[in-house]
């Protein structure tokens, strides 16, 4: 087990990531989806202020990084003229969703319930961009998707007690951040 100090290195590493992927949504390389960027905004950053509410402070650093992250991404998104932004039926379904999530996971508060639901929320956020990725990969920055599988690593080595409640939002996003790497690069290797 790591000091819970080493929480603080997901900031650094968040922000390495963010502005990789800022830079280049900027310059107009890279074209998130904003339906995604929005979930991942409102589901971490309440997640984290749930945690932060009930006493956790280092470790929810990584996941309120994992808000701030998309919520700057989500902004400089607009500076993007070809930002994806084509609210489709999928879109729709995964930010009212994700809503919901949100709005069970702020009246659970914890346990694994509230868990559940925070990853439910969050994971939704996931869908367009797999979708988005899957169609034309080289719209995608893997930046924040590689500090996301770092990010979490580092939360789950800071835990001294391992429960689904401690430990299940920091798997999910290791996995949901690999899946995306996983898709983009197999796509970029197929497409070319």
């Amino acid at each position: 087990m790591l000091p819970n100090n080493f929480a603080y290195i997901a900031i650094v590493t968040s922000l390495i990531g963010g502005i990789s992927y800022i830079r280049s949504t900027i310059k107009g390389k890279t074209k998130p989806n904003r339906a995604s960027w929005l979930i991942w905004t409102l589901a971490a950053i309440t997640a984290s202020l749930v945690q932060f509410s009930n006493g956790a402070m280092a470790a929810a650093i990584p996941i309120f990084m994992a808000g701030f992250i998309p919520l700057l991404v989500l902004l400089a998104s607009f500076k993007n003229k070809n930002a994806y932004w084509k609210w489709s039926v999928l879109d729709y379904t995964c930010l009212i969703l994700a809503l919901f999530s949100i709005i069970a996971f702020v009246f659970f508060k914890t346990g694994i319930l509230a868990t559940i639901f925070a990853i439910l929320a969050d994971g939704l956020g996931f869908i367009p961009t797999f979708v988005k990725s899957w169609k034309d990969p080289d719209t995608e920055n893997l930046g924040p998707f590689i500090s996301g599988i770092f990010n979490p690593t580092l939360t789950m080595l800071t835990l001294s007690v391992f429960t689904f409640n401690t430990i299940g939002f920091a798997v999910y996003l290791f996995f949901g951040n690999l899946v995306e790497i996983i898709i983009v690069l197999y796509r970029r290797k197929v497409i070319k």
